[in-house]
This record gives structure tokens, C-alpha cells and sequence, in this order.
């Protein structure tokens, strides 16, 4: 799992590994995935968290215990995966695009082991690629080497609203994940509540790739660090002895990023490269609240 920088495989390399094996052969980052929100097929029960609809509270279980229960169920048979993957420069920063590509690779693996249809839209300043979902080996393997070459596009701001218009446009319902570091300004229209005003075809996460340095710094740092910012191309300087005040502007900003997408019905986990991703990945789905 995603441990140290070392464990990251080039993606010269995590093209390497499918050309010259099975598709079903062991990969890095590869889990027994459970994409759930989209179908019927009761799996369990949990307590009600705020955001579940009433819709899905199991009476039996409220009335049996005092607590309010909800019930989740797994996706249908076969549904369509969509990934959203951002190529603008900032994600050049550190070991993200390594990441990145490793959550990409693993999603779009998992998606076509289970017999599900998987896509793939690039994006930046606007929609840059689209693969719409199929099914099979040889699609993947487009996937994958699509992942693989794609080059981080200069821009003066990235644009999400682009790629999901893509997605609503072009692809007629999906489970879509949405990989960004989302350190951009997020201006869209779209709603993915199930309600009247909402696009209720597509179930849209997010997943914020981050440096560990852009989620914290160590207590008690000390000196100067010099940053290189990708999207306007200037040098800044940080203090790192400013590091509570530095963490709590990063804290404040996942916050008000989290927050701007669930207004829009998008569930956000943020992963860093110290993060084993495929249990971090594995169990913010299984806690994400589902639509159905």
C-alpha cells in the first residue's frame, strides 16, 4: 500500500505491469471494491447520520432498539464508473500524480474485474480527454494508457464545471469519482441531490490527493521553505515557523472545500501519499451516505 514515495510505481511502470501480465494478475492498490448507491440490493444497516433520507430508516430496527437505523444497499449488477482525473499543473507537486494515478489505475481495475462499464474524462482549464465506460480488458488497458501519458496542461484556473458537464452530457448515469487536489476556486452549477433540481442520473465523489506538507506541517517547524507554484509559475517563500497558522488556513480550506461539495451532493475524502488509499478509499465508501 501507499506507504513512502518508494512504494509509488512510475506510471511508466503501472503500464508496464498490465502489458506484460494478465489483467488478473496482483497489482498495487487493488481491493475487493463495494460500489454501492446506485441499485437495490439491500447490504446493510447503520445508524442515521445527518444528510440520509428518512426514505431509507429500517422501522423494524428503530423500533427494536430506540435508534434511528438506516439501511444501504449495493449498486446493480453493472453500472458505469466514471473517472473525472485532473491533469492541470498543481498536481505536479510532490508524489500527487503518482497517487493520483494509483487511485485512477486501482478504480478503473476494480470497475472491470466487477463487469462494470469505466470511463475516463482529463480535464484542467476545460474537459481535455473523454473514454466513455465500456467494458473488457481492452478497454482498460485504453484507460490505463491514457493515465499513463497524459501530461500535466498549464492554466490559469481549473476548471470541475467543465468535466462534469462532460460527464452529464455524454454518459447517461455512473458512479463517478472526481480525482483533484481541489486547490482552485470551485464555481459549478450542478446539484446531485436527489431532488427535483438535481441531476439525478450520476453519483459523484470526490477525492482530494494532497501533499502531507499541504495538509500540515510538523508542531514546532523551523526555517524556510521555498514553493514553486505550478499554476502562475512564481516562487514563494513559507515560514515554517508559522506552522499553527499555516495549518489552520489548510484546515480551514479542506473545510470550506468539503463543504462547497456537499451542497452539491458530493461526498469528499481527502488521501495523502502516507495513506494506505485502498482502506481509506474502502471504508469512506462504505460510510458515504447513498442516494438510493
Amino acid at each position: 500500500m501507499v506507504k513512502s514515495e518508494k512504494s509509488l510505481l512510475s506510471k511508466k511502470e503501472l503500464l508496464e505491469i498490465f502489458i506484460s501480465h494478465r489483467v488478473h494478475s496482483p497489482f498495487p492498490g487493488d481491493w475487493e471494491s463495494v460500489f454501492k448507491g446506485l441499485g437495490y440490493e439491500f447490504w446493510s444497516l447503520r445508524e442515521l447520520e445527518p444528510g440520509d433520507s428518512f426514505r431509507n430508516i429500517d422501522w423494524k430496527a428503530t423500533a427494536r432498539t430506540g435508534t434511528f437505523y438506516v439501511r444501504e444497499f449495493l449498486a446493480e449488477s453493472y453500472f458505469n464508473v466514471m473517472i473525472l482525473y485532473d491533469i492541470s499543473n498543481s498536481v505536479r507537486f510532490g508524489r500527487k500524480e503518482l497517487l493520483q494515478a494509483h487511485i485512477a489505475v486501482s478504480l478503473a481495475y476494480s470497475a472491470i474485474l466487477g463487469n462494470n462499464g469505466c470511463g475516463l474524462i482529463l480535464f484542467a482549464d476545460d474537459s481535455v480527454r473523454f473514454i466513455p465506460p465500456r467494458m473488457g480488458r481492452s478497454h482498460f488497458m485504453e484507460i490505463l494508457d491514457a493515465i499513463a501519458h497524459a501530461e500535466p496542461v498549464a492554466c490559469g484556473a481549473t476548471n470541475l464545471g467543465a468535466a462534469l458537464t462532460k460527464l452529464i452530457n455524454e454518459v447517461p448515469e455512473s458512479l463517478a469519482f472526481v480525482l483533484s487536489d481541489f486547490m482552485y476556486p470551485l464555481d459549478f452549477r450542478y446539484s446531485f441531490h436527489r431532488t427535483a433540481h438535481g441531476t439525478d442520473k450520476h453519483e459523484v465523489k470526490a477525492i482530494q490527493v494532497l501533499e502531507e506538507c499541504e495538509i500540515e506541517l510538523p508542531p514546532h517547524s523551523k526555517g524556510i521553505l521555498p514553493l514553486y507554484d505550478y499554476e502562475s509559475g512564481r516562487t514563494v517563500a513559507l515560514d515554517m515557523g508559522k506552522w499553527k497558522a499555516y495549518n489552520a488556513a489548510m484546515s480551514q480550506l479542506r473545510l470550506a472545500t468539503k463543504e462547497r461539495l456537499n451542497r452539491a451532493g458530493i461526498d469528499l475524502v481527502t488521501i495523502s501519499p502516507a495513506d494506505d488509499f485502498v482502506r481509506k478509499i474502502d471504508d469512506f465508501m462504505k460510510r458515504s451516505p447513498s442516494r438510493s
